[in-house]
């Protein structure tokens, strides 16, 4: 049968305790009190009959200290059961005090065998023992009574429990989303997400904002995994939002660049745009990754994003498929010389290096005539994505080694993609941020609330 702990801030009047204690019935009361001669630890320790009930400005009632009266007899050990607070004004003090007697006592019961009632003590320590209670999901209580007069004694007191959710959710999220997205830890965010819709009782205000945070999450975590098409099933039903709309579009010009250049995907919405979006996505996911100081990564994703820029210009300039490549699409000059190195039609594949100098033949072509200028600084600093466990080394990449490498790649392929565009573009936005994220879901259900109510009118999130 599992135990009852109930923690009780001591104030000025001992009757709200009793009434706590007798409603909630644990089996160990844990009191915290303040120190000093004329602190509350009077009316758990004093003698004789330290604790006294007022009315109207004269004692009406007193009695035995606490223990004593509440009849706690050997479940009471001073030693243990009381928390003094030397100053119970100070917020650091009183919620460090509560903190760790509530971790202490975690090493011995669950967290649903803990409970806290606020109702007594400075409004430092009431505010400190509600923060902790929430801080680590305990159940949390108050004891009150309908009085015009707050002196009076009325006899329909009562302890009850104190809801939570709402702020339990602002204070979680808060605490931990604008930390995983500016990170861009969406696992991690999810994760919390779906844990507070598990663990936490929620009103469906909160439930609604929670769900609508949970589809962006995912949304962008299905973004920053390449997989496209999932990030759009999500982002499709919350484009009536102005500023996940412009991510959405960004999307669908990703979706058509992507389908342009890969024969195994097909794009589930789609707007055309300059043909390299699918590069630039690249670009800002090798950005996330230096945020996440996960360099390895990062380089990999640019070099793949140099490799691409080729495959791209050469698919829409010259129909020429890098991973097959049809020797009448080659120039002329070229011809011979590759049917001598893929005889008897064999298949012919082309890296990085040789989709360049492919683009270099084609005289005119203005990022064969860039990468002629910048060949030998490409080269040099490739040997820092080879060197590396991702490629072909076991050399890890450091902040510096990715500076280098990014210094001299990411200029040359936001050039590449400059000179090759028929038209100008908007440029891809990188993924937002908590701040906006969250507005955003706030924006969601004001906008549900109004229409739930029948008005018609704007909503705007500051």
């Amino acid at each position: 049968m599992k135990k009852k702990v109930l923690l009780v801030t001591v104030g000025g009047s001992p009757q709200p305790i009793i009434t706590s204690v007798q409603t909630l019935k644990p089996d160990r009361v844990i009191f915290l009190c303040s120190g000093g001669s004329r602190g509350s630890q009077s009316q758990v320790f004093g003698d004789g009959k330290p604790c006294k009930i007022f009315k109207n400005g004269k004692i009406e009632k007193e009695f035995h200290n606490l223990p004593t009266y509440l009849s706690l007899g050997e479940l009471f050990d001073p030693q243990q059961d009381v928390i003094l607070i030397d100053d119970p004004d100070d917020p650091s003090e009183c919620y460090g005090s509560v903190t760790g007697a509530i971790r202490d006592l975690l090493e011995n019961y669950n967290k649903q065998e803990l409970m806290a009632d606020y109702t007594g003590g400075t409004k430092t320590m009431s505010l400190s023992l509600a923060m902790a209670a929430m801080d680590y999901e305990i159940a949390l209580y108050l004891t009150t009574r309908p009085r015009p007069d707050l002196k009076g004694i009325e006899s329909d007191e009562r302890t009850e429990m104190v809801s939570t959710s709402l702020i339990d959710v602002d204070r979680k999220i808060e605490q931990f989303l604008p930390v995983f997205l500016c990170q861009y830890s969406y696992p991690a965010a999810i994760a919390q997400l779906e844990n507070l819709l598990i663990s936490t009782p929620l009103l469906a205000e909160s439930k609604r904002r929670v769900r609508q945070l949970l589809d962006y999450c995912k949304a962008f975590d299905f973004w920053d995994r390449f997989d496209h098409s999932g990030a759009w099933n999500l982002l499709q039903n919350l484009m009536a939002n102005s500023e996940i709309r412009s991510f959405g579009l960004s999307l669908k010009r990703v979706m058509q660049s992507r389908e342009d250049i890969d024969e195994d995907y097909t794009a589930a919405a789609k707007i055309k745009g300059n043909s390299y979006e699918i590069v630039e996505d690249l670009l800002l996911n090798a950005k996330r990754r230096v945020i996440q100081e996960r360099y390895d990564d990062a380089v990999a994703r640019l070099y793949r994003a140099l490799e691409l820029l080729a495959q791209v210009r050469l698919r829409k300039a010259y129909q020429i498929k890098t991973g097959n490549v049809e020797t009448e699409k080659l120039p002329e000059s070229l011809r011979e010389s590759y049917e001598k190195r893929f005889p008897g039609g064999k298949e012919i594949k082309l890296a990085l290096k040789e989709s360049y100098e492919l683009l270099e033949a084609f005289s005119d072509d203005p990022l064969g005539k860039l990468y002629q200028q910048h060949t030998n600084n490409i080269m040099d600093k490739l040997k820092i994505r080879n060197q590396s466990i991702l490629a072909h080394g076991f050399t890890p990449i450091t902040a510096e080694k990715y500076q280098e490498f990014s210094d001299v790649v990411v200029p040359f392929i936001e050039k590449g993609i400059l000179l090759c565009s028929s038209e100008k573009k908007p440029e891809l936005p990188q993924f937002p941020c908590s701040s906006n994220l969250d507005n955003w879901a706030v924006f969601e259900l004001q906008k549900q609330n109004l229409n739930n109510s029948g008005g018609v009118r704007t909503c705007s999130v500051t």
